[in-house]
């Protein structure tokens, strides 16, 4: 034990949960038996559904009552009432947004079944975080407080919450209008033009409207006011993003039975998010008389977003298709109206939100509302402009999703199951131990006049509406592909998931060209993709589990591939750049945790991307890079293209960006050897790539704390990898030897010949308790890439019983 932990634990003691015995709740109508293994995973039966949702969000609350304090805090807008007035940005932004808001109103779209489910969780969360402990959590006997009590709107509000902060587009929106408005549009097209392929040119002035069908002109006064909101909105959004880091990122692959060992499909899938400590995931097995599934659980939600049912086994990547606007509003002299397209102004709908600030006085917010949704800013003196948002999981719509996945006994039943799904994107990737094997891309989407966008659209132009949303059966899907396999990993949808065959069929194949230009702009390079895809297509036959699994450790760099000849045909006369060129030669490619040569090309590529964003947007460049002046933490969507985008330059070496591209690319090797003789040592032998850009697993309020971060923190640890290798630790070009933001908090991989041999392991533990033996047991599996199997049959379940708790009715 560290001795920050060993102090914590004298001045507070453990405060473990009660996890064996008997306890009267109410909240069930039946007896619900909840026995936990060697890794504190709760093995749940029930007697109901409800009772099943019930005891999944008790253990969750009993395990992660911090982490769950937090999320439902960020979701209420009440940060501030807990934590005092630093969080008060971030119960602004909240409050604008309105997921709490957005939540009550759905309410009354949901099913029966959703709902119960959702009231059925949210009361076991309450139970979990009071009943189920016998003292308040460490992070409530430190800041004070007691636990929250949670209801069905919470549930659904962490799931707006989670849609806003996962990988979306509003931010690269945001980051493309500060490029624009401070660099103009020359910069913004020659950083992406992937985005701007085929497109028509960009139009007027800075801020004047987006390219091709969504430009329009505006007042003069625009670019300033434009340039005033985003500092204001980036402000409130750095310090929500503080708390619950953004993460993006996933892979998952499935191999058809005709390429394995046992003639059974194998899957994979691994989502990356933010390093944090607790992971975001919570593993769990249920069993009720209808139902029965093991996987893995977001943190303050029912239903298994990855898991198995012992007929199907299914994963997930973020699909990043967009599915907000933010939207440029111009405001009429009451500051209260918003200006349409017949250029009447029309009243806003006005809410009085009252912040509550520990220590200090409340705070009242004016929230407009326009027709397009709320507005994110307080509304500035003499600034006639706002933004406002428009998102479809703001909308009050029905969702169903992952509750049903346990029941699934086809591809088609299962997939038809997400027709309602209003929240994140998703790439769901499915096998089941008949043989099929599928893919299919949920997430309402909206149908724009025009396409998606890649600015903020001015309000007040005819088409700024949204006309609907693409039909489920215009969304991509593909079923038993020839080739045997598919992968996913955050790359476009039209990519296709396999060299041998197009992307997708069935109905899906028209949905592709006709709604391909309302999906989305802002995929992330494709590099871990097409290294799965590489590694997949190189063998035939005889794939087994471990094998399969063993891909989410590969490190491979696809971009050293990419411009080795180019990098390699370099002459250089300074001593420093030969020194590095030479480790360069004989690198194997590897981003492993050991390699020097590794390290050399990592900080080589993070400073090119700074030149090359410096030569052509001298005043926004650390916004391409995803970070600066937007204040968005840790970093935008903006920067995860910027690495294709330099391969492409070093390959081609167009004119117009140096005077000599060689020249450039020297002067950067030797400055990159010259700063790991000074900063690492001065030998190659002391620049080890994962010593240098390390793993630290963060709490969401004490991470960066001085004396409690190292008590409820885990890490730093060595760790291999990058942004583009499968096996993902992003970092941001401006700062690469910082600690990774993003990486695989889960890893599982799952058997259709023998479901219960399926793999799990967090990085991490099961419990947010620094002090539980539970909250980081499975980090050594996980740091040696390895894993542990889940009990499935009842006798098994029994016999790995380490707890046994009775809930009760009370």
């Amino acid at each position: 034990m560290s001795f920050s932990r060993l102090l914590l634990r004298l001045a507070l003691g453990r405060r473990l949960p009660t996890t064996s015995g008997e306890l009267r709740v109410r909240g069930v109508s039946a007896p619900v038996t909840i026995r936990r293994d060697k890794w504190g995973v709760p093995h749940i039966d029930a007697s109901t559904n409800a009772d099943a949702h019930f005891a999944l969000g008790f253990c969750q609350g009993q395990d992660r009552a911090g982490q769950l304090e937090v999320m439902l805090r960020l979701v209420r807008g009440t940060m501030a009432e807990w934590g005092g007035a630093v969080a008060l940005p971030a119960d602004r932004m909240s409050r604008h947004i309105g997921f709490r808001r957005a939540a009550e109103a759905q309410l009354a779209a949901l099913g029966s079944d959703t709902r119960s489910a959702f009231e059925s969780f949210a009361a076991g969360v309450s139970a979990g975080t009071t009943t189920g402990l016998p003292q308040k959590p460490h992070e409530f006997a430190i800041v004070g407080g007691a636990p929250s009590s949670w209801d069905a709107a919470d549930v659904l509000g962490l799931l707006k919450l989670q849609s806003f902060l996962l990988p979306s587009n509003w931010d690269v929106e945001l980051a493309r209008l500060r490029i624009l408005l401070t660099d103009g549009p020359e910069a913004l097209r020659v950083l992406d033009p992937a985005a701007f392929s085929g497109r028509e040119g960009m139009s007027g002035g800075a801020g004047e409207g987006a390219p091709g069908p969504h430009a329009g002109t505006h007042p003069p006064h625009r670019p300033f006011a434009s340039a005033t909101i985003l500092d204001t909105l980036a402000a409130d959004l750095s310090v929500l993003q503080a708390y619950l880091p953004r993460g993006g990122g996933s892979n998952n692959w499935v191999i058809s039975g005709t390429r394995t060992e046992s003639g059974k499909p194998l899957l994979a899938s691994d989502p990356h998010l933010a390093p944090t400590c607790p992971a975001p995931w919570y593993l769990a097995h249920v069993r009720t008389p209808e139902w029965e599934a093991t996987g893995a659980a977001l943190a303050g939600a029912p239903g298994f977003a990855i898991g198995h049912n012992g007929f199907a086994a299914w994963g997930v990547t973020a699909g990043l298709t967009d599915n907000s606007d933010l939207f440029l509003e111009t405001l009429g002299p009451d500051g209260r109206s918003v200006r349409q397209a017949n250029g009447n102004f029309v009243a806003c709908d006005v809410v009085k939100e009252v912040i509550r600030v520990k220590g200090a006085a409340d705070v009242v917010e004016d929230v407009l509302v326009t027709p397009r949704g709320p507005v994110l800013t307080p509304i500035l003196p003499n600034v006639k402009l706002a933004i406002s948002l428009s998102a479809i999981w703001l909308e009050p719509r029905p969702l169903v999703g992952f509750l049903h996945a346990p029941r699934a006994r086809s591809f088609d039943e299962f997939r038809r199951w997400f027709t309602e799904w209003p929240v994140l994107p998703l790439n769901l990737l499915y096998a089941d131990a008949e043989g099929t094997i599928g893919w299919q891309l949920v997430g309402e989407v909206p149908a724009r006049r025009g396409g998606a966008s890649l600015l903020p659209r001015p309000a007040d132009v005819s088409n700024a509406e949204w006309t609907g949303t693409v039909p489920f059966d215009d969304m991509p899907f593909r079923v038993n592909p020839e080739c045997g396999y598919l992968a996913t990993a955050n790359d476009p949808p039209t990519t296709e998931p396999t060299p041998l065959s197009p992307l997708p069929e069935g109905k899906g194949a028209g949905g592709v060209g006709s709604s391909l230009h309302q999906l989305g702009h802002d995929f992330i390079d494709p590099y871990r993709a097409r290294r799965i895809r590489e590694l997949l297509a190189a063998r035939d036959t005889g794939w087994t589990l471990a094998e399969c699994a063993a891909i989410q450790l590969d490190v491979k760099s696809l971009p050293w591939v990419e411009v080795k000849e180019a990098v390699l045909a370099l002459a250089p006369t300074d001593e420093y750049a030969r020194d590095g060129l030479a480790l360069l030669r004989e690198w194997d490619g590897q981003v492993d945790t050991e390699s020097s040569a590794a390290a050399v090309f990592e900080l080589f590529v993070a400073e090119m991307c700074v030149r090359v964003a410096k030569a052509k947007a001298p005043n926004s460049w650390d916004v391409a890079l995803g970070e600066g002046a937007l204040g968005i933490l840790p970093y935008n969507l903006f920067s995860d293209r910027r690495v294709s985008h330099l391969t492409r330059l070093l390959r081609e070496q167009p004119s117009g960006w140096f005077a000599s591209w060689a020249k450039e690319m020297e002067t950067v090797l030797a400055g990159v050897v010259r700063q790991l003789r000074r900063e690492a040592g001065p030998s190659a032998k002391f620049w080890a790539w994962g010593h240098l850009r390390r793993l630290l697993l963060e709490h969401p309020l004490f991470g960066k704390h001085r004396w409690l971060g190292p008590a409820f923190n885990r890490g730093p640890f060595p760790w291999g990898g990058d942004g583009n290798t499968v096996s993902q630790a992003g970092a941001r070009p401006a700062e690469p030897t910082a600690f990774t933001h993003n990486m695989a908090n889960l890893r599982t991989a799952f058997d259709l010949a023998d479901l219960p041999k399926s793999t799990f392991v967090l990085c991490g533990g099961q419990s947010g308790n620094p002090l539980s033996p539970h909250h980081a047991d499975q980090l050594p599996l996980w740091l040696q890439g390895e894993s542990f199997t889940l009990a499935w049959e009842q006798a098994d379940v029994i016999r790995a019983a380490v707890d046994t708790l009775r809930l009760l009715p009370q």
